[in-house]
This record gives structure tokens, sequence and C-alpha cells, in this order.
């Protein structure tokens, strides 16, 4: 009887440690996006991140009325949570180090330009010069984190009309929660991707570093006809990309205007970067610096850069009225091949 019962022990133990651990891919929508998680492990655990990611939506999500962040919008006295207190430390750590250049309290701004949800295909003269002086002459005296702070866990504004859009780098740390979620489950091999922003760890299903894909962003961007400008090999990393070529409206003088806002000017970015990859060690720091160097361009983003380590950046730029090159800066890793 007992060398029946250790022959099923032990076949049980050949056959559970023969079993191959597979891949489980999740898809769907989340934050008004949508999202895919990429694991290794022999239990799903997608409910497990979206239950994470439903108590950050209840934070930060500018689309959800009784958020945290739409609260604090609506001027009620509300009390923030973690999740809102680490991405607002983390913008106002990006609005100093960019010179104002990140700034989360520019909703009034993409309300101006109706880049909140609304879109208009062209844009006359006359009117983009109005919405300039709008900016300029009446919106601008509530327009930045010098004007608003955080204490005792409650948003402090010197003007009742300060509102804020965290989405610059609040997707990204939403990233960040569900990667920490498969780390503390023990997964070693994952992407994690949200709107385009990633964090990548251990190896794909191949067996080998994640191969991403950035858009050439040349022409009209047809979700159905997208073309790769570069491949990149990499692990161990987070990944943003930013770009005015996706979002964009038209000024009458054929003049493409990029979704993106300067906050120090009120006005959509008018810059040579058509495209930058961020890659460092978290994607809410990734995200929050692609934004920040399309609108500073290439000299600030060199001066920014050379304050920081463990940043890697690929840059697609103008060069001359029709032509376009690209270049490199700084590095993250030995981790990293561009094809």
């Amino acid at each position: 009887m007992k060398q029946s019962i250790y022959l099923l022990l032990f076949l049980i133990f050949v056959t559970s440690c023969g079993k191959e651990v597979e891949y489980i891919t999740n898809k769907g929508f989340v934050f008004g996006t949508t999202y895919t998680f990429t694991y290794k492990s022999d239990k799903d655990l997608s409910a497990d991140m979206l239950a994470r990611l439903k108590q950050y939506d209840a934070s930060l999500s500018p689309f959800n009325r009784e958020s945290i962040i739409s609260k604090i919008n609506r001027n009620e006295d509300v009390e923030v949570d973690t999740f809102f207190a680490r991405v607002y430390n983390k913008a106002y750590e990006m609005y100093l180090l960019s010179g104002g250049a990140f700034d989360i309290t520019i909703k009034p701004l993409s309300k101006l330009w109706r880049f909140d949800g609304e879109k208009h295909d062209t844009i006359a003269m006359a009117q983009y010069e109005q919405l300039v002086r709008v900016a300029r002459d009446s919106l601008s005296s509530f327009i930045g984190m010098d004007k608003v702070k955080l204490e005792n866990c409650r948003v402090v504004k010197d003007d009742e009309r300060i509102e804020l859009n965290a989405n610059a780098l609040a997707e990204g740390c939403g990233i960040d929660l569900a990667a920490d979620l498969l780390d503390e489950r023990g997964v070693t091999d994952y992407m994690v991707e949200i709107g385009g922003e990633m964090r990548l760890k251990g190896k794909n299903p191949k067996g080998e570093r994640w191969r991403i894909g950035i858009d050439s962003p040349m022409g009209e961007s047809v979700l159905l006809n997208r073309q790769l400008y570069k491949i990149v090999s990499l692990t161990d990393c987070a990944v943003s990309t930013s770009g005015g070529y996706r979002q964009y409206i038209w000024r009458e003088d054929s003049v493409k205007l990029s979704h993106i806002i300067d906050p120090r000017v009120g006005a959509p970015v008018e810059s040579e970067i058509l495209s930058v990859t961020v890659i460092g060690p978290n994607t809410m720091t990734t995200d929050a610096l692609a934004t920040t160097f399309t609108v500073v361009g290439i000299e600030k983003t060199k001066e920014i850069l050379s304050k920081m380590e463990g940043i890697e950046v690929y840059i697609i730029y103008r060069d001359g009225e029709k032509s376009v090159s690209e270049m490199k800066l700084g590095t993250y890793s030995d981790n990293i091949t561009w094809h």
C-alpha cells in the first residue's frame, strides 16, 4: 500500500514539475483607453490588476465625476489618498525641473483649445489668435503649480478657478501599480501596457527581450495603416512615447497644431520634435518626461537630461522644412538595442 502511495506521489510530482507555465494575455479598456497585460503565470491575475486600477481610477480619473480629482476641480472639500499624493508630488517635481513646461493645472487651457474630449478639424486664424489672447489675458492668472499646494492631505488653491488634469503622468502611474502587483505575486516576465505606455520585465513568450515598435510620425496616422519607424529590444524598464502627430487640429494656413499644450504660453506646442520616446525605471517618470520633452524642444531636453541619470531618449525631429532626422540621448542600461 505504501509503495502505491509513494508511486502516486512521485507521478504527481513529476507531472507538476514537467508542466510549463504559459503566458497569459488580457485585453480591454481602462482609463478611457485600451490595455494589454501579457505575463507568465499559472494564474490569471487580470481581476487583481483591474481591482487595483479601479481604486486608482476613483482617485485621478477626469472621466469619473466622483473621483478625488473631479471633486477638487469642483472645489469640494475632499481628502486626497496616497495615489493622488504620489502623482501630485511627481508632478510638482517635474514642474520645477521643466521650468513650468510640465504643469497639471493645465485643464482650463485644454478646455479652451477643446482637447478635453472634443475636436474641431480646422481653426480659422482669427479664432486661433483670439484663443491665444484669452489664454494670455484671462487664464494665465490661474495656471501654474506655484498657485496650488498639498497641505494636510488637502489641495489648497490660490484661485477657485484652478483645475487639475494629471493625464500626462497618471496613466503611467497606473501602469506602475499594475506592474507592482505582478512583482508582488512573483511574476518575473511581463509587459503591462495602457494607452501605448508600458512597463517591461524579463522575457517575452519567445524567450527574448521584449520588442517594441515606434510608429512613424510622417503622414496621416491611420490605425490600420501604421508604419514602424524604429524597433527596439529591451527589458526591465518603462517606455513612454509622446508626439503631436496623431492628435491635432489644422489651422487654416495649413499649420498642424499639436494636442499638447505649452502651459507657459497657453497655446498648442510648436516644436521641431515629432516624436519622443523615453526609457527609464518607472512609467510615471517616463510618461511625464515624454510630454515635457515634446513641449520644451531638443536643446532644453538636453539640459534637463544633464541633471538626471538612468534615462534614455530617442527623438524623431524636423531637420529643416521637409527633412526628418533622429537622435538618441542618454543611456538607461545595456539591455537596450535599437534596430
